[in-house]
């Protein structure tokens, strides 16, 4: 209606605009550009922005931790609530007790691996196996799960490599694959005890 500005945050467009005429020459209105614009449009501009300044190693760290979060959210996540029922003293409960630090131990481990990639043609380096095993462990010091999705893109090779060796793995008793129970379709990946001593022990070593 004549009149009236259309609505913008707590003001009105007419308002904005001549408050800006009087503080100085006219600018955009800031109109966020996930509201105005189609989520297509907009993720695609989100896209963009990233490619132009974030480095691969970057992007895929946070393909990784996207896919953390869906994982998350796909099986309603909480941090485990804190429990003071006693345990007898032995391996795996000394692991627990300090998994926080030696997490941090593994993260660093895990970073300083990509960031090799760096500097040396990554198909002169390897090891996916042991990258998923860390991931596993710093998810486990957390008390979540990952899909197998997401523990492929952790492994930094082909999916059809990180199939095999999850394959292996599985095999061997370090890790268990276990089916979501609010999508058939996705299956989680954790440590088995004897996966969490293995790691354990060495990031305790190592710490």
């Amino acid at each position: 209606m004549p009149g009236r500005g259309v609505r913008h945050g707590q003001g009105t467009c007419r308002s904005w605009c001549d408050r800006q005429r009087r503080s100085g020459p006219p600018v955009r209105a800031p109109v966020p550009a996930m509201v105005s614009e189609p989520p297509l449009l907009a993720r695609q501009a989100l896209l963009d922005g990233l490619a132009a300044s974030w480095q691969p190693r970057e992007l895929r760290d946070l393909a990784s931790s996207l896919l953390k979060l869906a994982d998350a959210v796909d099986q309603d996540w909480e941090p485990p609530a804190h429990t003071s029922a006693f345990r007898w003293p032995n391996a795996r409960t000394r692991i627990e007790k300090n998994a926080a630090n030696l997490a941090l131990r593994a993260r660093e481990i895990y970073d300083d691996r990509r960031m090799r990639k760096d500097f040396v043609p990554g198909q002169l380096l390897g090891e996916p196996a042991w990258d998923m095993l860390l991931d596993l462990f710093m998810q486990f010091a957390g008390g979540a799960r990952v899909s197998v999705s997401s523990l492929c893109l952790a492994s930094d090779c082909p999916q059809s490599t990180a199939l095999r060796h999850i394959d292996q793995l599985v095999a061997l008793g370090l890790i268990r694959r276990t089916p979501s129970t609010q999508d058939k379709r996705i299956v989680f990946v954790e440590l088995t005890t004897e996966g969490v001593l293995a790691v354990g022990r060495y990031l305790e070593r190592v710490s």
